[in-house]
């Protein structure tokens, strides 16, 4: 029975984010595609989700009402869900996401900004098209590790994105996130359907998502330690 259940979450997971894809599609015809219709309705599709999957999120801080980079520390593709169940965002991600059935779909017609991490030219791009996003007044969520983590604690930061807050003096939110059951890290080798049947297959998986105060530092490197350390903190308080 526990695998069934799994499995029905996963075709209703699909389902819900098939229909919420031609829902938008259908509003953007009416109304214009915009970049803060497309952050709403993704809101909407991950609170919606993340109910359904019976998440428990206890969530602390003072969440960001305005285009600020948002930047957390990285354990799964869960995330993605519970960070835009919570704020009007998109988000940095890696092109091979692009190729995912289904919600690779979704992540481009969500405002996300792909990236090579390998290619320099891609990585300037891409900086550019988060600067666009937060000119828009949308947030930008970034896993600055570049990968996931089962933790405790976090990996070193990439150094990009905090230079571009630096010079345009963006506000960073720290972010830290952590889950009750460690198995909900989606680490190395593990293909997602796998993994998702496994942890899915009980209820009431329960996470923890806290907002840090915004920093502001015309030194990238400096940025990037103060938001390391911010999170790291969280981090040891939650974990």
């Amino acid at each position: 029975m526990a695998d069934l259940k799994s499995l029905y979450r996963l075709f209703w997971v699909i389902e819900f984010t098939l229909f919420s894809l031609l829902r938008l599609a259908l509003v953007a015809a009416s109304s214009g595609w915009t970049p803060d219709l497309v952050a709403s309705r993704a809101r909407q599709w991950a609170g919606i989700l993340v109910k359904g999957l019976d998440i428990e999120i206890t969530q602390t801080g003072d969440i960001p009402g305005y285009g600020a980079l948002v930047v957390s520390n990285h354990r799964s593709y869960l995330d993605i869900v519970i960070i835009l169940s919570q704020l009007n965002a998109a988000f940095l991600a890696k092109k091979e996401l692009k190729s995912w059935p289904i919600f690779g779909l979704a992540a481009k017609r969500g405002n996300t900004v792909f990236v090579d991490r390998s290619c320099a030219e891609s990585r300037t791009t891409a900086r550019r098209a988060l600067a666009e996003r937060l000119s828009q007044g949308i947030s930008v969520v970034v896993f600055p590790e570049g990968t996931t983590s089962a933790g405790p604690g976090i990996l070193s930061f990439k150094n990009g994105i905090f230079h571009l807050a630096a010079t345009k003096d963006i506000p960073v939110v720290p972010v830290a996130i952590c889950y009750e059951n460690p198995r909900a890290a989606w680490i190395g080798d593990d293909f997602f359907l796998p993994h998702f049947l496994k942890i899915f297959k009980t209820d009431g998986l329960k996470a923890r998502l806290n907002f840090g105060p915004a920093l502001r530092i015309n030194d990238g490197a400096t940025l990037k330690a103060a938001a390391h350390t911010s999170i790291q903190k969280q981090l040891r308080a939650m974990e």
